[in-house]
C-alpha cells in the first residue's frame, strides 16, 4: 500500500511553527525522481519520508529543519533559473562550516505530483520555461578525500546532494571547502544568467597545501537536448575552461607552474587589457559573433586573475633590479596560456551551400628558461595568433543582403580571411647582467576577396602582406634607467620609496616593450 503524503509548505527554520496540513494525496512508496536531466550524472533519490507541509504545495524528499532545507524553501518556485538558485550553491558549501558528512535534499513542485487547489480545482503548476540544469562542483583535499557537491534544477523541482569520500574532512579542509561558498554561488549565478556570464576566479583561489584541486561542471538541456556545458578545473598547476553552446565554443588553458615569467599585478593588468584589445580586432576583421567573444574575453580575463604575482611583489619591485627582475619587464607579463574561440559555421547562401559563415580564433603563449638566476639566466618566450574567417556582405554598405536560391538575389561580396601571427622575446644574462634582449615579430595575413552580381563573379582579390622585423630592446632598457643613481638613494633615503621609483620605471619598460610587440 502506497505511502500517504501530506502536502504542505517547505520545511521550517528551527523554531518556525508548522502550518496545518490542508490536503493528502497518496504516494507509491517505490516513487523515484530524477532532476537534472542534463547532467551527466543526475541527482535520483526515492523519498525517504512521506511527510511535507505548507499551503504551497511543495513534495519533500524528507522533513528536515537545516540551513540549505530553508534556502531552497524560499527559492525554489522562483519563474527563472537564476532567481531559484539563488544563494543554495553557497547554502551548500557554508555548512562545512560545521559538518563535513553526506547530505541530500529534494523538492518537487505541484505540477510534478498533480496536486489540485482546494479552492479553485485548478492544477498546481511549477514555474515554466525551465530547463534541465546541472551543476557538480568537485573538490579533492591534499589528504585525498573527495567531494561532490551536486545541484539539479528542472521544471519539477530542485535537487541538492553532498558526497563525500575517501576518508574524513580535518577541520582545516571543511573550513578551505566553506571558504569556496561565495566563488561557487557566483559561478552558478553567472552560468544561470541570460545570457551566462562567467565568474571564475574565486573558484581558483585556494591553498593547494589544504585542498588539491577544485572542478566545476554544469549542462543546461531544453526538450532533451543539451544546449550548454561548462568544464572548469584548477589546481596547482593550471587553471582550465571549456564552455560549449549551439553557437560556439570557448576554450581556456592557463599553465601557471612557471612563476619566473610572470610579471607584477600592474604588468600583468596591463597585458591582460592588451589582450582584449586584440581579440576585440580579430573579431572585427573576422566579424565574430561579438556575444561568444564576449564570453571568451570574460574567460580569459578570470583564468588570470588567479595565480599570484610570481616572486615580484605587487605592491614594490625587488632591489638589485637590473640583475635580478628586468628580465620580467620584457616578457608580457602573464602566465602561459593556449585560448580559442570557434562559431558554429552556417551556410546562409542556400545558393551556394559550401560557402560558410565562420569564425576561428586561437591565441597562445609559450616560455622557455634555462640557466642560473642572476648569472647566465635565459628565456625565450613566444606569442601567436591565428585567425580564419569567412563571411557575407551586401555589395555596397548600404545593400542588404536577401540570399535566396535564385540567381537575381546572389548580389554580394564573400570573403575569406587566414591570419597567422608571432612575436618572440629573447634574453640573455651574463655575469649577472643583461647582455642581449631581442623582439622578433611576423606577420602573414591573407585577405580574399570575391564580388558576385547575380550569381557571376565579377571581382577576385587576394591581398596578401607579410614582414618580420627585429627590435633590439636593450635601448629600451637603457632609456629606461632602471639603476639608481647616487642622487636617488640620497633623495629617497626611504627603502620604500626607492623601490616605489624603480616599480614605476619598470612598468613603464614593460608598457613600451608591449607597444613594441602589438606593432
Amino acid at each position: 500500500m502506497g505511502a500517504t503524503t501530506i502536502i504542505g509548505q517547505a520545511p521550517p527554520a528551527t523554531g518556525v511553527a508548522r502550518a496545518a496540513p490542508l490536503s493528502a494525496v497518496t504516494t507509491p512508496s517505490s516513487t523515484s525522481v530524477t532532476l537534472g536531466q542534463g547532467s551527466a550524472t543526475p541527482l535520483t533519490y526515492t523519498p525517504q519520508t512521506a511527510s511535507a507541509v505548507g499551503a504551497s504545495g511543495l513534495t519533500w524528499e524528507r522533513d528536515a529543519v537545516d540551513p540549505v532545507s530553508t534556502v531552497i524553501a524560499a527559492t525554489v518556485s522562483s519563474r527563472s533559473l537564476a532567481g531559484r538558485l539563488e544563494g543554495v550553491a553557497s547554502a551548500l558549501l557554508d555548512r562545512f562550516k560545521t559538518d563535513g558528512g553526506n547530505f541530500s535534499q529534494s523538492v518537487k513542485l505541484p505540477q510534478a505530483t498533480g496536486q489540485v487547489d482546494e479552492l479553485t480545482g485548478a492544477t498546481l503548476a511549477a514555474p515554466s520555461g525551465l530547463d534541465d540544469d546541472s551543476y557538480t562542483l568537485r573538490i579533492t583535499t591534499a589528504s585525498g578525500v573527495k567531494v561532490a557537491v551536486t545541484l539539479g534544477s528542472s521544471a519539477d523541482g530542485l535537487a541538492v546532494q553532498i558526497e563525500v569520500t575517501d576518508g574524513d574532512l580535518s577541520e582545516d579542509e571543511r573550513k578551505a571547502i566553506a571558504g569556496l561558498s561565495k566563488s561557487f554561488q557566483d559561478a552558478v549565478d553567472g552560468l544561470a544568467s541570460v545570457p551566462p556570464r562567467m565568474a571564475w576566479s574565486g573558484l581558483a583561489k585556494f591553498d593547494t597545501s589544504v585542498l588539491s584541486s577544485v572542478s566545476l561542471q554544469a549542462t543546461s538541456s531544453a526538450n532533451g537536448v543539451l544546449s550548454q556545458s561548462v568544464e572548469f578545473s584548477a589546481d596547482s598547476k593550471q587553471r582550465s575552461l571549456t564552455f560549449k553552446s549551439a553557437d560556439g565554443v570557448v576554450k581556456v588553458d592557463i599553465d601557471v607552474s612557471k612563476s619566473a615569467v610572470y610579471g607584477n599585478a600592474q604588468q600583468r593588468a596591463a597585458a591582460v587589457s592588451d589582450y582584449l584589445q586584440q581579440f576585440e580586432a580579430a573579431r572585427s576583421r573576422g566579424r565574430g559573433d561579438e556575444a561568444l567573444m564576449g564570453l571568451f574575453k570574460d574567460a580569459f580575463t578570470e583564468l588570470h586573475q588567479t595565480y599570484e604575482a610570481g616572486a615580484a611583489p605587487s605592491s614594490q619591485a625587488p632591489r638589485r633590479v637590473a640583475a635580478g627582475y628586468t628580465y620580467r619587464s620584457l616578457l608580457s607579463g602573464v602566465a602561459d596560456f593556449s585560448a580559442s574561440v570557434s562559431q558554429t559555421m552556417v551556410a546562409s547562401n542556400p545558393y551556394k551551400t559550401r560557402e560558410f559563415d565562420q569564425f576561428s580564433y586561437q591565441v597562445s603563449q609559450s616560455s622557455s628558461i634555462s640557466g642560473r638566476p642572476l648569472f647566465d639566466l635565459s628565456v625565450k618566450q613566444e606569442q601567436r595568433a591565428n585567425l580564419t574567417a569567412s563571411f557575407h556582405t551586401g555589395l555596397t554598405p548600404q545593400h542588404q543582403l536577401d540570399l535566396t536560391k535564385e540567381s537575381k538575389s546572389q548580389n554580394y561580396r564573400y570573403y575569406q580571411i587566414n591570419d597567422e601571427v608571432s612575436s618572440q622575446t629573447s634574453i640573455r644574462y651574463e655575469e649577472g647582467a643583461l647582455a642581449a634582449a631581442t623582439l622578433t615579430h611576423t606577420r602573414n595575413l591573407n585577405t580574399r576577396m570575391q564580388a558576385y552580381v547575380k550569381a557571376e563573379l565579377v571581382e577576385d582579390i587576394n591581398t596578401p602582406v607579410s614582414d618580420t622585423k627585429t627590435r633590439d630592446l636593450m635601448s629600451l632598457v637603457r632609456a629606461a634607467d632602471l639603476e639608481p643613481r647616487e642622487d636617488d638613494r640620497l633623495l629617497r633615503r626611504d627603502p620604500a620609496q626607492l623601490d616605489a621609483m624603480l616599480l614605476d620605471k619598470h612598468v613603464a619598460l614593460a608598457r613600451s616593450v608591449a607597444r613594441e610587440r602589438q606593432d
